[in-house]
């Protein structure tokens, strides 16, 4: 069986958008909350889109599938949004100038 070399290294918490989980054993460090945000919002819309794929193939009532379409595409939307969030930047150059 070959050997495996974990690498280690120290992370700090530094950034307000860092998220981290800390358990009894094991930390979970995510560097950007909005990169998550958006992998959720992926997975969701991916699960919604197969359940209602799933619902038009079955012999239920079609409106299911339809909900089902919907609310993937509304968090189909909700991605470009954050990606904006992500990127805005307000900065208070009034404050700046008073300092």
């Amino acid at each position: 069986m070959p050997k495996i070399n974990r690498k280690s290294h120290e992370v700090e918490s530094v950034l307000e958008e860092d998220i981290e989980i800390q358990g009894k054993r094991f930390r979970l460090y995510f560097q950007n909350r909005y990169t998550i945000l958006s992998l959720v919002v992926d997975l969701l819309t991916g699960f919604f889109y197969i359940i209602g794929s799933i619902a038009a193939l079955a012999p239920i009532p079609d409106r299911i599938g339809l909900y089902f379409y919907l609310i993937g595409s509304i968090f189909l939307t909700i991605r470009p949004i954050l990606r904006i969030i992500k990127n805005i930047f307000v900065y208070d150059d009034w404050k700046e100038s008073s300092k």
